[in-house]
Order: structure tokens, then sequence, then C-alpha cells
């Protein structure tokens, strides 16, 4: 029952408290009419203005992005080859390429398009900047090669698909927002998300978090924080593992105490209940207690506020793993070595033979002595 107050209470204060994005977006970088298409796809589309409701909307998001400089923006209006200008029609003849409508409430044109017929051309809308908002000159055509900033327009009826997330979770959908979900991991840990423009869930407060790993387990030692990044836990305030005295470290503890500690200093307490359920940890990464003897000599003893601690020691597997990739390296080498000199002695042998073949063809056995005592020379 607390869960699901707490969820509809969440619910509410985003729903109160979180401003609805724009339904469009403005893009300065300037492109032809095609990639512009493109660039917008696949949650939204070249805007089209059927309404001035809309040319309104549209008009304040570009005066939001803080540039008074493009004055022309690539609109979802196109009138294709072998259509002529209609001079009765609010489009003259375009129409937008979302839904192929030739209707807009808007019935200002900066200036009437090209008359011809035998090319394509694309439309803009032509924007001026006043001291406090832009406003609209109205439509206007151009050759589609042209390059200009453009404005894509949400697609209302595209939304992102389920997330796919790893680890133990369930997803919990907001009925009355298509574009947000709740995500609760088997860990505890909770997350909103939010359907950006692109058509990509992102964590609320943390765009640039892989949802994929929201769940997933971080190494002992942390855990997820609201945002879904590992943070370190601090075992010393949670748990008071130590008997002593607790320093936190990155992802573990070490335990101290005073060199004149006259109790059993060099014990630490098993941690807490408590730590053992926010313990998120799929990697076994050892903690380190620094443990002190009960008692030491007196040329190391030192004032009250001396702490000594010791750390563990490092894995043999550490010293092991060279040494055993260097002896099989030594090895290759020794067999390489072998066969090299394996292979220049059977070379030679082979020379000498045949040296002494061709000598006992042509001269016959003197020739052959003769060839003997050189090689004993």
């Amino acid at each position: 029952m607390e869960f699901w107050t707490g969820l509809y209470l969440m619910s509410f204060l985003n729903m109160a408290c979180s401003l609805p994005e724009s339904s469009y977006t403005v893009h300065l970088n300037k492109l032809s009419f095609s990639t512009a298409q493109s660039h917008c796809l696949p949650g939204s589309f070249l805007t089209n203005v059927p309404k001035e409701k809309e040319m309104a909307e549209i008009l304040k998001t570009i005066w939001d992005k803080n540039n008074k400089t493009a004055t022309s923006f690539w609109i979802g209006l196109k009138k294709n080859k072998g259509i002529c200008y209609r001079k009765n029609l609010p489009l003259k003849g375009f129409y937008w390429t979302v839904d192929n409508s030739t209707q807009s409430d808007v019935k200002m044109w900066e200036k009437e398009p090209s008359a011809s017929c035998l090319d394509i051309r694309c439309g803009l809308l032509s924007v001026k900047y006043g001291e406090t908002a832009a406003t609209s000159n109205g439509f206007a055509d151009a050759t589609c090669k042209q390059e200009h900033p453009f404005i894509c327009k949400r697609n209302a009826t595209v939304t992102c698909r389920r997330p796919d997330i790893f680890g133990t979770h369930d997803i919990i959908d907001y009925s009355n927002d298509t574009d947000t979900c709740y995500v609760r991991c088997g860990s505890g840990a909770n997350f909103t998300l939010k359907c950006s423009k692109d058509l990509v869930w992102t964590v609320l407060g943390n765009k640039n978090m892989d949802i994929f790993q929201l769940c997933l387990e971080c190494n002992k030692g942390y855990r997820r924080d609201a945002s879904g990044s590992c943070v370190d836990v601090n075992e010393c305030e949670e748990s008071k593992p130590c008997t002593h005295r607790c320093l936190n470290t990155e992802g573990s503890y070490k335990c101290a105490c005073s060199d004149n500690a006259k109790d059993d200093c060099g014990g630490s307490k098993p941690p807490a209940t408590d730590l053992k359920s926010n313990d998120y940890s799929n990697v076994n990464r050892g903690k380190s207690v620094l443990t002190q003897p009960t008692s030491l000599p007196d040329d190391v003893r030192t004032n009250e506020t001396d702490v000594h601690i010791e750390e563990s020691t490092g894995d043999v597997s550490n010293i092991i793993v060279p040494v055993i990739i260097a002896l099989l390296i030594f090895i290759v080498l020794l067999v390489i070595v072998a066969a090299i000199v394996k292979g220049c002695i059977r070379r030679r042998s082979t020379k000498l033979s045949r040296r002494k073949a061709e000598a006992v063809a042509l001269n016959g056995s003197s020739s052959m002595e003769k060839v003997n005592e050189k090689e004993e020379t």
C-alpha cells in the first residue's frame, strides 16, 4: 500500500512540476529539403502548419531558440513536377508531405510561388524578429536542393516501444502520459523514464544514462542512485562495521584503532543487517579489514593520535600469471631456434652430398679423394 501511495504521489508531482515539452524542434543546421526530412525521423516530420494556433507555437519555439540570424526554415510543404500553380487554393498547388493534405487556415504567402509546372518546388517559412518575439512573413518556395534550417514536429501517433531493461524489474505505465513510465528494479531501486522526441527512453534527471543497465547490480560496495549511476556506499555510517574506528574508502572500508588502546582493537564487527539489504553487488570484491596486533614493540609506538593500518596483501595470481606467460614464450623461442639450427645442418649435409656426387661423376675416385682431403683441411 505504501508503494502505490508513493507512486501516485510521484506521478502527481511530475504532472504538477514538469512543463510539457514543445511539439516542435527548430534545427539551425542547414540541409536540403530531403535531408531535413530524413533528419526529423523517426519520431518527427517536417512540420505542417494547418492552423493559426500552430503557427503561433512554431514562432514561439523559434524565438526561444535565441538565434536571430535564420530567417527561412524548411517546412513540410512541397509541389511535385507536373503540378501547376493554383491561385484559388490556400497552398497554391502545394501539399503537406506528412498527410498529402492541401488545406491550411494560414493564408499568408510572402510572395506568390513560382508558376512553373516543370520543376519540383519546396516550401519555406519566412520569419522576422522583433524586440520581444518572432513573427511570420508567410510561406515562400524554393528549389529543394537549397540548404536551409528546418522545423520538425513531433509525431503524436508514434511512441517509444516498451523499454528493454536487463535484470529483474517491473514497468508501470502512466495512464495519462504515454511518454512516461516508472521502473521498479528487483533490488528496490526506482526510476522514472521519459520518451524523447527521437523515440529513445531516458532516465529523468540523467539523459545520458544507459537504461539497459538500470536494474543490473553494481559492484560490491556500490549502489545506484536516483539517476541510475553506481555510487559508493558509506558502510561506516550505515552499518558501523568496526569495533573502534572506521575509515570509508571507495567501494569498501577499513577498520583501525589507536596504538595505546588497552583493549582488543584488532577485530571488526559483522556488517549490520541493513547494509546487506542495501548491497546491490553481483561481483565479489572483498573489503579489506584492517587490524592492529594486541601488542607492539616499543620502538613502533607513538602518541595516542597515531593510527596504524594494515593493508591487505596482493593477489598471488598477479605474480603467477605473468611468470607462466613468460615461461611459455621462452619455450616457444627455444623450439623456433632448434628448428632453425636443424634446418641449417640439413641444408649443409645436402650440399656436401651433392658436391661429392658431382666430383665422382666428373673425375672418378681421384677427384673424390681430393674433395675429401679438402673437407679435412
